[in-house]
């Protein structure tokens, strides 16, 4: 259930899309590597029900002056679909440009075309990628995420008419990594998404400092596109497990994000990294609040059939704590301690403020993905995984 590639290095999910029949999702992607080069891939993926993936051929690769093809985004437009993507220089990984490819439909082939948006000049700009684009009233708008003096963590816009001709409009969000109240939020914010969620837009950011990846956090933003104020952070996710988030909007018209699950290696089918199972995006008063997408819990069954994907949905940690075991030994174990719901997997251990019930544990193989009303942990385990038919504290429910 957990995409990867059949051979070769995923990292950030790109573009999810559901194109009125059927899911489209691209990612990062260096083929038969288990490590991440430069010269990074759009992969592409597709699938009916948002739970089995089918990998295609590769949508877009470094050539025609981009030495690697980085993270971005995707839109329709009358003429079809354009990806707007970082452009990289090997010379200079971390200013990137903004470059666009076109095709008629999200199968391809896909055409390059020219470079949109470069680093903003002045600013002191140590780090640029990663453009997010959506729609607005009479146009479009672009987010992408940079990096001050390696200090600051900030997001620059554009507008445009046409997708095409892009006029830059300044800072619109920015926050120093020495602001740790009440969430740290990093140097660099990449991966910047612009969420609606029950009428109000959010600011998605994942957190980067000093050449490492830490968490996803999220704020509200206010209704002017260029100056977007964010403000309330919170801590989407905690733990090395979950980064680099991409938003979509499903079938039903729901909000939603893909995460990039890190940490899963297999060197003998040289494959490495995966993508989160979908969520779905609500809010509790000006907080988002992550749950497993409805296409996940209620595909859930009490037959296993041969299965090693489950679901278990504990009534209330703070009665009992939820344990699962591999060949008889604890593996997972999911509790509550003084506010906080603690997630155990092998030696790891990371916690998240949450209320003790309402918490969603999900296992596929060797990837773990707990989900509580506060955040998200998840975790991947050293080689393969087969879970036990019996876990304590709440009853396997198994996967298609």
């Amino acid at each position: 259930m957990h995409l990867t590639a059949e051979r070769g290095w995923v990292n950030d999910p790109l573009a999810p899309t559901w194109d009125g029949s059927r899911y489209h999702l691209f990612f990062q992607y260096v083929p038969d590597s288990t490590q991440w080069r430069t010269g990074c891939h759009w992969g592409h993926a597709v699938s009916d029900d948002l739970l089995h993936w089918r990998e295609l051929d590769v949508a877009l690769a470094p050539g025609d002056g981009d030495d690697g093809v980085w993270s971005g985004s995707l839109v329709r437009h009358p003429g079809g679909w354009r990806i707007f993507y970082t452009s990289v220089d090997a010379a200079d990984q971390q200013l990137g440009r903004v470059r666009w490819a076109d095709s008629p439909t999200l199968d391809g082939p896909w055409t390059k075309g020219e470079v949109v948006a470069e680093t903003p000049r002045g600013l002191g700009v140590t780090a640029f990628r990663d453009p997010f684009v959506v729609a607005e009233p009479g146009g479009w708008r672009m987010l992408v995420g940079l990096s001050l003096d390696h200090a600051v963590a900030a997001v620059a816009t554009w507008s445009s008419p046409d997708l095409s001709r892009w006029t830059y409009e300044g800072l619109a969000a920015s926050r120093p990594s020495s602001q740790v109240d009440p969430v740290w939020t990093g140097s660099l914010w990449e991966c910047p998404q612009l969420v609606e969620v029950g009428g109000r837009r959010h600011l998605v950011v994942s957190a980067w400092h000093d050449g490492l990846l830490h968490h996803v956090a999220a704020a509200p933003a206010g209704p002017d596109p260029t100056v977007l104020a964010p403000a309330q952070w919170q801590q989407l996710t905690a733990g090395s497990g979950y980064y680099a988030p991409a938003s979509f909007v499903d079938a039903e018209g729901e909000p939603g994000l893909v995460f990039w699950l890190r940490g899963l290696h297999d060197d003998e089918a040289v494959r490495a990294g995966a993508l989160s199972v979908p969520h779905r995006l609500g809010r509790n008063g000006d907080r988002l609040v992550l749950r497993l997408h409805p296409a996940v819990t209620t595909a859930a069954r009490s037959r296993r059939d041969g299965s090693n994907a489950a679901l278990a949905e504990p009534s209330d940690l703070a009665v009992a704590p939820f344990r699962a075991r591999a060949g008889g030994a604890t593996v997972l174990t999911v509790s509550y301690d003084d506010g906080r719901v603690v997630v155990e997997v092998g030696e790891t251990r990371e916690s998240v403020e949450a209320p003790s019930a309402g918490v969603q544990v999900l296992v596929d193989g060797p990837c773990t993905e707990v989900v509580t009303l506060g955040g998200a942990v998840a975790h991947t385990l050293p080689g393969p995984t087969w879970w036990d038919d019996d876990a304590d504290g709440a009853s396997w429910r198994w996967l298609p």
